[in-house]
């Protein structure tokens, strides 16, 4: 509980985790998938930047300082099954208006963290880091991105799809690790640029921020030399 003035702000804990077929049944309800006919037709840019969009995980093990996801979504990464995701796209293919092949994101609140969790449930329960990438990565966190790359390759042998974006954040941190999801990356799910904010390239702001440093980030960029030749620039 945190007081402001003569109220209280009381913030409940992270639901507990939700298993792979659970999850699985809350985005396979039926939605309709398209604004509430309160809009009346109404432009909804937000609902413009994510309706063709797929979400594929949540929660984040990233415990960065400024980022509440931890707080509301937990730590532990709750992905759904391929199986799950595909069919959500079929829906999107079939029944969404507008719709003119692109998945606009593959992703949740961090692209590359489906299906990356501690290599012990027991040694997680446990774990009082706050992050499991900072300082340094934890020996215990399984980081090999083979499990991202399944819903991508099917996803884009569907007909009808003529493109899979991911545009959801990257742990750049994580990719390295796996320089072949680089590669499947920058090969055939991003539309142009990968952009970092300002803040992201000055080593004192990120250790405050609980972010990798510049030499991950130089890092990566040697990934996308070798994979592809794309170019990695600071936004503004």
């Amino acid at each position: 509980m945190q007081a402001h003035g003569d109220r209280y702000l009381w913030v409940n804990p992270p639901a507990i985790p939700l298993t792979t077929e659970e999850l699985d049944a809350v985005f396979e309800l039926p939605y309709q998938r398209i604004p509430h006919p309160a809009y009346s037709g109404s432009k909804i840019p937000a609902y413009d930047m994510i309706k063709f969009s797929v979400n594929i995980m949540r929660g984040c093990f990233g415990g960065c300082s400024f980022c509440s996801i931890t707080e509301h979504e937990g730590r532990w990464i709750q992905s759904r099954s391929e199986d799950s995701v595909i069919r959500e796209i079929e829906q999107i293919r079939d029944k969404a208006p507008g719709f003119t092949g692109t998945i606009s994101d593959l992703g949740g609140p961090t692209a590359n963290m489906y299906h990356l969790n501690c290599k012990s449930e027991e040694i997680h329960a446990h774990c009082r880091r706050l992050s499991c990438v900072f300082p340094t990565i934890c020996k215990n966190l399984l980081t090999d991105h083979s499990s991202n790359d399944l819903p991508d390759r099917r996803a884009r042998q569907l007909p009808g799809i003529k493109r899979i974006l991911i545009a959801s954040g990257l742990r750049y941190d994580l990719a390295v690790q796996d320089p072949e999801y680089v590669k499947e990356l920058v090969t055939h799910h991003v539309g142009g640029y990968l952009k970092i904010a300002p803040e992201h390239s000055e080593d004192a702001p990120l250790s405050k921020m609980m972010k990798p440093g510049m030499s991950t980030y130089h890092r990566l960029r040697s990934c996308l030399k070798s994979s592809r030749g794309r170019r990695v620039r600071n936004s503004t």
